[in-house]
């Protein structure tokens, strides 16, 4: 099968291999499916339907960040004018599902996005305390939760590896780095904090606990609560944060194990090739 795929979000890349991986072949001349993984995909799926107007088009929409301004707006905006033309629907989770149906009346499937290729290495120490995934400096992340939470550990600031394309200006920020790298951070780290108070899915929170790294979310983040036990949420203030750090200390190994069940459960669930194959599994 030739399959053409849009988008410029890094799950785009995995997900062609996905199906590369499947035997399925990555073209853009007389697809037998046109994909696009996110929304700046979707004009060049668009243009290439027109080509093409007897085959499937599926677009996948990431998230519904509720925290912007005149999100509504957008939100309408975006299924008048592109998810209206699709064949089919897949969105990342329940909670995406259930925020899109209020606008769309079209079935609506759930395909998560893939992980990146992380896995455990126990002969890695856990040198480091806090790491933090992700865009510093927006809002929803709430990455100022992290300061004042580390303003109540000794020394809290100097604990913390900051990666992603935001540099907050606080922790050791690394900026960027590649899989290889984060793989490293995930398994040389403790603890990662997710304090978001949305998350399309949330992957980090899923590649951490793969690789033996407990997360710690908050319980206003249904999609947190969608893939973790209570065990790695807490209520979203600095107290409350502090306190389930120091209670997870006492219990690390017997949390650790935890995590690592679940991260080998969701490693498969997350697998490229798989979702790569659910894609599929729409049109046939």
């Amino acid at each position: 099968m030739k399959v053409a795929v849009f988008g410029i979000s890094p799950f785009s890349g995995l997900i062609k291999e996905g199906f590369q991986i499947l035997g399925h072949t990555i073209s853009y001349e007389n697809p037998d499916l046109i994909y696009a993984n996110d929304p700046r995909g979707y004009n060049e799926a668009i243009s290439l339907k027109k080509k093409y107007p007897k085959v499937n088009m599926i677009f996948n929409l990431l998230d519904i960040p509720w925290f912007m301004p005149n999100i509504l707006n957008q939100t309408k905006l975006l299924v008048s004018t592109y998810l209206n033309q699709a064949d089919a629907i897949t969105v990342l989770s329940y909670k995406v599902k259930k925020d899109l149906s209020q606008f769309l009346d079209k079935k609506i499937h759930v395909i998560y996005n893939p992980i990146r290729d992380v896995y455990y290495d126990k002969s890695i120490k856990k040198e480091n305390l806090f790491l933090f995934v992700g865009r510093a400096n927006d809002p929803n992340k709430r990455f100022s939760l992290i300061r004042e939470t580390l303003s109540k550990i000794k020394d809290g600031e100097k604990k913390l590896t900051v990666c992603g394309e935001q540099n907050p200006g606080f922790g050791n920020y690394l900026g960027y780095v590649s899989n290889e790298k984060l793989n490293e951070l995930y398994n040389s780290t403790q603890y990662l904090l997710l304090p978001s108070k949305y998350e399309g899915i949330g992957l980090p929170m899923i590649e951490a606990m793969i690789c033996g790294s407990l997360p710690i979310t908050c319980s206003d983040n249904e999609t947190a609560r969608e893939f973790l036990p209570s065990d790695f949420i807490c209520e979203p203030n600095a107290e409350s944060i502090v306190k389930h750090i120091e209670t997870l200390d006492k219990n690390f190994k017997i949390k650790q194990k935890l995590a690592l069940e679940l991260g080998e459960k969701y490693k498969e669930q997350f697998d490229k090739s798989r979702i790569a194959d659910n894609i599929l599994n729409i049109i046939k």
